[in-house]
């Protein structure tokens, strides 16, 4: 047995357990399908978060207060002129069409969204999407900060992009000023 034998079989080994190039990419690929299915799995949670908080204050405004307000000795005309007022102004369309509004789809340049969707989602316009429809959900601006800084920035490098992050933050912060 010659000393070449051991080292031969050994490279034959260590090439067996060196994946391919074509491995390596579909073990990329999944790993970022998986990012992605965790990222919409968090912004479907904060969805559905949100529109629970929504349907209960809702719910609260909406309640009929005929059992909390003693109506005894009130003229008919003036339950009449009061019930006309209660469905034509407190109405969930109306009540859905203000609180839409307010918390419309987000809209950005196409100018900035390049520069966004370049410079801070690494060239991804579906994790860009992903995160302006969370963040079009969100009803404060610390709730925004939050996601942000515990969700958003881990996943991306933003470091020497302070004035582009500067920016996309002034635009996400604006709606609550």
């Amino acid at each position: 047995m010659s000393l070449n034998e051991p080292l031969e079989s050994l490279r034959k080994a260590l090439h067996q357990e060196i994946p391919e190039e074509k491995e390596i990419m579909a073990l990329y690929e999944l790993v970022k399908l998986a990012h992605l299915r965790v990222l919409t799995a968090t912004i479907e949670k904060i969805k559905f978060d949100a529109e629970e908080k929504y349907n209960a204050a809702i719910k609260k405004q909406t309640e009929p207060l005929d059992d909390k307000i003693d109506l005894n000795g009130v003229s008919e005309n003036l339950m009449s002129n009061s019930n006309q007022i209660h469905d034509s102004t407190y109405t969930n369309e109306s009540i859905n069409k203000s609180l839409n509004n307010k918390y419309a789809q987000l809209k950005v340049g196409l100018n900035d969204r390049m520069a966004y969707v370049n410079s801070l989602f690494n060239g991804s316009n579906d994790d860009f999407e992903m995160v302006i429809s969370a963040l079009s959900t969100m009803e404060s601006k610390e709730e925004c900060q939050l996601f942000i800084r515990d969700t958003i920035r881990p996943d991306y490098n933003w470091e020497g992009k302070e004035e582009t992050v500067d920016r996309f933050l002034e635009f996400i912060y604006a709606r609550f000023e």
